[in-house]
């Protein structure tokens, strides 16, 4: 096992909108878990981060599942390429920067 780390992608900030009920929740979360020692910041960013790419992998199921039932649609073309013309990122095993 290496010793070298890999550097961390570079964090942005998001604004959400969410009910007053649940800011609150979350203020009184982030109270709790810092005074037991928990980043209640890191804990949400996982979880965004996860939901993220369930988010992507089922709507590229949606997409090949349309393209499959309507021979007439034409396949996205984010950026001017088709998902079967994009060449895999460098190192990427799965193309999309992961794994």
């Amino acid at each position: 096992m290496g010793v070298l780390k890999r550097k961390e992608e570079a964090a942005e900030a998001i604004t959400l909108k969410v009910p007053a009920s649940i800011k609150a929740e979350l203020d009184r979360l982030r109270d709790r878990a810092g005074a037991a020692g928990f980043d209640l910041n890191a804990t949400l960013t996982d979880s965004i981060v996860r939901l993220t790419r369930q988010m992507r992998d089922e709507m590229e199921t949606l997409d090949k599942k349309s393209a499959g039932t309507d021979a007439s649609r034409k396949p996205a073309k984010p950026n001017g390429l088709a998902h079967q013309d994009r060449a895999l990122a460098a190192g990427s095993g799965d193309g999309r920067g992961e794994g």
